[in-house]
């Protein structure tokens, strides 16, 4: 395993705990995976990212339909305002940039991302909706 992949398994292990994810994959990317959702947390060059991916077919999300979420995406759905910044994050001593990070993104899925995880992928439903208005 990576440390990229145990800092993830680290940060995230609320997946597990706390959603009842069953962690599939512990390198880059790292996955985890429920009944209706599966969350992935990936690295390259000089960025790293978390997608939400609906595994089951809906009125809305159809299979010609994107299934793939990041987790900006979500997170501009719920909140009104600026994006939450990196700001305090930034000022924790003794870890890396890439640590600090995966700390921020873990803190964001739980502040925004409760329901969804639970599998109420209702949110992400209405965003794909969004998605298509955009392009119309």
């Amino acid at each position: 395993m990576t440390e990229f992949g145990k800092a993830v398994r680290r940060d995230f292990e609320f997946l597990i705990n706390e959603f009842g994810f069953a962690l599939t994959s512990d390198d880059d990317p790292v996955r985890y995976d429920a009944a209706t959702l599966y969350v992935e947390i990936w690295s390259s060059k000089d960025e790293i990212d978390l997608i939400f991916g609906v595994k089951v077919d809906t009125d809305i999300l159809r299979p010609y339909v994107s299934h793939i979420f990041s987790l900006a995406e979500v997170v501009r759905y719920y909140k009104t305002g600026p994006f939450p910044g990196f700001g305090s994050f930034s000022a924790i001593p003794g870890i890396t940039e890439e640590q600090r990070y995966l700390i921020y993104l873990a803190t964001l899925t739980k502040k925004y991302c409760g329901d969804i995880l639970r599998g109420d992928i209702t949110a992400l439903e209405r965003l794909s909706v969004n998605r298509g208005a955009k392009h119309a």
